[in-house]
């Protein structure tokens, strides 16, 4: 390359490097220029996606509810499937039964419109929920009407109506579906299945109609089974009655023209009069006081138990357990054990068959019981309980030897499907959901070996597995503290070891063995061993965990109780340390006592008893301590009535003594001599007590004599400036303060001075007379005048010769 071209290269070089400042610096100006523009794009941006943001909620709040689909709606004394479309704001729909229809305005949330059914109709309101999910309403003067929409097709038990006993048995099922899971599906498929006689009658008259006779074939029991099942003529006849009245009713079927069987309803005033002989029978005012009395009969315990399990996570847990038969178990274990037996029942009945619950008996006073299903391996069996209150109504519930043979009688059915028409439903229990998930990834470990299923024994080593590494774990958090051991070398720390200390060691044993025993008693719950030859485990698990518990609480008590008596013991009053040391006292005892107490009901011991004993022995104890029982009702009054501090100066039986210690039992003084007293606390509370340590002022008295010779000037001066200094004091009381000439003394004018000072301590109260002393002193010296001192002039007489 030759100069030429190097000096060019150069120049471009440099006219490239100049073009790229230039950019630069005009860069600079325009920001300089215009300092605010990024700053103002920034604030554009903001404003535009908070301007967008109220555009969205203000879109979606303008956005009408969606009112389309199927609801399932109820009122006072009716219920409807409500089919509803919506075109913009128009909403039209019809329901069943009854064939009515719904036209309707919406406004926001908000339907109003009108129901109407042939020539009668009437206002509606709906409120929709937020989350489109239900609505609350009313119709015209005001009657609720609410609704929820409709949940996926559910199975139902349909047999048809092919013959009357078919038509019955939909009818029962479908009233049965509607009463336990709400299905108004079922209830509009049962008024398929109906024919009124008169039909030209108004709607609501219908409904009345057929309101009173699901009430009749409520109030009946019957078997379904025993309906005429190939009628020859076109009309069929079922009589149904009380169970334990001799009240009954004809149910009449009609053969339709599709030759499909229905029920007649009849007119109101036959259905009114079959009522009021149902209520005279039984005895009862209306309809609603008569099933709310067949509510304790055998029927009224299996309602309770379906209509709980249906609302299992809500109060239906309360109802389900309420109708069994605890009575075999402690009752710690009705709330870990109820729900599984609980889980056990409902797969038996499931696989049992469908419940008709009008074949179950509804006499309160039935006084045998009643057996729903039997099997070789146990019987399911409602009984009569018997109960203390005679007033009380009658209790029915499943009785225990129902429960105790639930296990064997599901593992004999496990296999059999559920029956016809009921739909399936979430385990109640950890223990089922556990079980179905096995049985779906191997049924091989549903096999019983040995005792209990192969996946029971897996679940054994697996919590024996998990609880042995927690207590492991545990026992790496146990304090250290390093103590040396003397191996002779000198002094260095070569020899120290690692040691556990007491209080770490008991705490830390304690919570391995509660821990252990915890995850055991959980995992046998949840695993089913409760309920197995196996659950004297889970009975040995709770024992050590209450064990393990209960050492736990006395050691953590007995740890903290030391702190909380260093640090009364810190303090000046003396009740800290009597509360500490009773507090700690009773809470260990209530402790042991409670730990004791619930041994006794895992192992099921009859413990009141026991209490009744140690009641007994209780009295007879605190008589021959009656001493000790005193002293320590001495202790609980001192401790109200508070007379003395530690550290107070108190004079009691003619003895003055500092307070040192107060005890539950005895109170420790010092004597002023240095000699210590123990006094009872009976003895003491029951002297007359004065404390000196209490006053809040001290009184100080000083005598000052002046000789004969002082002027009265100076006299009256020098009381006035004593005056003066006493009040000046800090610690004086300028308000009560006296100086003044008392009297003529032997020897000298004598002063008389009277303070009080706000000290708490003798000590203080030494310092300050100690003060006042040497400050008057003083005194007389600036104001000349002097102190005098006993003299005694002597005359000598000479006698004359």
């Amino acid at each position: 390359m030759t100069h030429s071209d190097t000096l060019t290269s150069t120049v471009r070089c440099n006219d490239k490097d100049t073009q790229n400042v230039m950019t630069a610096l005009i860069k600079q100006d325009s920001n300089r220029a215009n300092p605010g523009g990024p700053i103002r794009l920034v604030y554009a941006l903001i404003l535009a996606w908070i301007f967008l943001l109220i555009t969205m909620i203000a879109a979606l709040a303008q956005a009408s509810p969606d009112w389309s689909g199927r609801w399932d709606t109820f009122w006072r004394d009716g219920a409807a499937v409500i089919e509803l479309k919506a075109d913009g704001n128009t909403v039209t729909g019809t329901y069943e039964p009854s064939g009515g229809r719904i036209e309707g305005q919406v406004d926001g949330h908000v339907l109003r419109g009108l129901w109407i059914e042939g020539d009668v109709s009437g206002g509606l309101i709906f409120a929709l929920s937020n989350d489109g999910q239900s609505f609350t309403g009313r119709f015209d003067t005001g009657e609720w009407w609410n609704g929820r929409r409709s949940d996926a097709a559910v199975q139902r038990l349909i047999t048809g109506d092919a013959s009357p006993r078919e038509t019955l048995q939909s009818i029962v099922a479908s009233l049965s579906d509607f009463l336990v899971g709400g299905d108004v599906e079922a209830l509009r498929f049962a008024r398929t299945l109906l024919v009124f006689e008169g039909d030209d009658a108004p709607a609501n008259t219908l409904r009345h109609r057929q309101a009173m006779l699901w009430d009749i074939m409520d109030l009946s029991t019957f078997r379904v089974y025993d309906a005429p099942a190939r009628p020859e003529a076109d009309t069929a006849m079922f009589t149904i009655g009380q169970d334990g009245t001799e009240a009954s009713y004809d149910l009449r079927f009609v053969q339709a023209d599709d030759s499909g069987w229905r029920l007649i309803v009849e007119d109101a005033e036959t259905l009114s009069a079959t009522i009021r002989r149902y209520l005279n029978a039984l005895g009862q005012p209306n309809v609603a006081a008569a099933k709310a009395a067949m509510e304790h009969s055998p029927r009224g315990v299996m309602e309770r138990f379906l209509f709980g399990v249906q609302d299992w996570e809500g109060p239906g847990r309360d109802d389900v357990l309420s109708t069994l038969d605890l009575s075999m178990l402690p009752d710690h274990l009705h709330r870990a054990e109820g729900p599984l037996l609980a889980d056990y029942l409902k797969n038996v009945l499931d696989r049992a068959g469908f419940i008709f619950l009008q074949e179950i008996p509804n006499n309160p006073n039935r006084t045998t019981p009643y057996v729903h299903y039997a099997h070789p391996l146990g019987d399911i069996v409602i009984t009569r309980m018997t109960t203390e209150n005679e007033d009380a109504p009658n209790q029915w519930a499943f009785d225990a030897e129902t429960l105790r043979n639930l296990p064997a009688l599901y593992l004999a059915m496990q296999n059999l499907p559920m029956a016809e028409g009921i739909p399936q439903s979430d385990p109640l229990t950890q223990y089922f959901s556990l079980r179905e998930r096995i049985r779906d990834m191997s049924p091989a470990l549903l096999n019983r070996v040995v005792i209990i299923e192969n996946w029971q024994w897996l679940a054994i080593l697996v919590m024996v597995g998990v609880a042995a590494i927690v207590v492991a774990l545990l026992g790496l958090l146990v304090p250290k503290a390093r103590t040396k051991t003397d191996d002779g070398d000198g002094g260095d720390d070569n020899g120290a070891a690692e040691t556990m200390t007491p209080q770490g060691d008991a705490l830390v044993q304690a919570a391995r063995l509660t821990s252990g025993s915890l995850i055991l008693v959980w995992g046998f719950g949840v695993t089913g061993i409760i309920e197995t030859p196996l659950a004297v485990l889970h009975t040995l698990a709770s024992v050590t965990a209450v064990i393990g518990a209960t050492w736990f609480a006395i050691r953590t008590t007995g740890i903290l109780g030391a702190v909380l008596q260093r640090r009364a013991e810190s303090t000046v009053s003396y009740a800290d340390e009597i509360v500490t040391a009773m507090a700690i006292g009773i809470i260990k005892l209530a402790l042991l006592t409670v730990g004791l107490l619930l041994l006794a009901e895992i192992i099921n011991l009859p413990y009141e008893g026991v209490l009744g004993g140690l009641g007994v022995g209780g009295l007879a104890l605190a008589f021959a301590a009656r001493e000790t029982v005193s002293n320590v009702l001495g202790g609980i009054l001192l401790l109200t009535d508070r007379p003395f501090r530690r550290g107070d100066l108190i004079e009691t039986d003619g003895q003055l003594a500092t307070v040192e210690t107060v005890g539950i039992r005895s109170t420790r003084l010092k004597r002023l001599d240095d000699t210590v007293m123990i006094i009872p606390n009976a003895q003491l509370s029951d002297q007359v007590i004065v404390n000196w340590g209490l006053r809040a002022r001290r009184r100080i008295d000083l005598s000052i004599g002046l000789t004969y010779d002082t002027q009265r000037p100076l006299l009256e001066q020098f009381v006035e400036d004593v005056r003066g200094v006493i009040s000046r004091h800090p610690s004086a009381d300028a308000n009560d303060c006296y100086v003044g000439l008392k009297d003529f003394g032997q020897s000298a004018i004598e002063i008389e001075c009277r303070c009080f000072v706000f000290v708490s301590n003798y000590d203080d109260q030494v310092a300050v007379r100690s003060a006042l002393v040497a400050d008057i002193v003083d005194l007389a010296k600036q104001v000349g005048v002097s102190f005098a001192f006993p003299t005694r002039t002597i005359h000598l007489v000479k006698e004359e010769e």
